[in-house]
């Protein structure tokens, strides 16, 4: 059965909340003890063009089924620096970034670091073919009934979401992205290496 939390249905309003956060200490110089991890942060997810979020939200849950009819849930990979991408086999951006998105999987797979991706509304057949095709080696959910993706307010595809190890929202990005240029392996590497609750 999918499950989804009910805290992903306060996405919407975390995101807005944490970016008004962010500009109130912003313009009232509050920087704190982890100030320069902060704007460490800052500067790997400009050079990416990912929109950072504050850690104002809680962790995230969904369970869904891959490709193969196995339940997959967030929750599972706790203590790892989640990709969370939403898809569709139609969508021509998508279908561009995918290479990158496999070699960013490929360099990082064996450290604390994983990629999903959510198909929207396709079938699983759909999905293993597109994959076997493009060669794809991550992990591939199906969400059948577009339920998941209205949680998260994705209304454009690719979206893509980034997890910290404690699984809360710390960056999302709309559109494709070169995931396996330097400037990526830089903030992902820069996340896996973190401490938990340091940044």
């Amino acid at each position: 059965m999918k499950k989804i939390s009910f805290k992903i249905l306060l996405i919407p309003i975390i995101l807005v909340a944490g970016a008004g956060f962010a500009l109130h200490l912003f313009n009232n110089g509050h920087v704190g003890a982890a100030g320069s991890q902060q704007q460490e942060l800052d500067r790997l997810f400009g050079n990416m063009g990912i929109l950072k979020i504050p850690h104002v939200t809680q962790s995230v849950e969904i369970q869904l089924k891959d490709a193969f009819g196995n339940w997959i849930r967030l929750s599972d990979y706790r203590g790892k620096v989640v990709f969370l991408n939403f898809w569709a086999t139609w969508c021509a951006a998508c279908v561009v970034e995918m290479p990158a998105m496999e070699k960013l999987h490929r360099r990082l797979k064996d450290r604390d670091f994983v990629m999903i991706a959510i198909n929207m509304q396709e079938s699983d057949a759909q999905v293993k073919a597109f994959f076997e095709k493009l060669k794809l080696s991550f992990t591939a959910l199906l969400d059948s009934s577009g339920e998941v993706a209205a949680s998260f307010a994705v209304n454009a595809l690719p979206t893509t979401f980034v997890l910290d190890k404690e699984g809360r929202i710390v960056g999302t990005a709309i559109g494709p992205r070169e995931w396996d240029s330097r400037a990526s392996i830089a903030l992902f590497d820069y996340l896996i290496n973190v401490r938990p609750d340091s940044g």
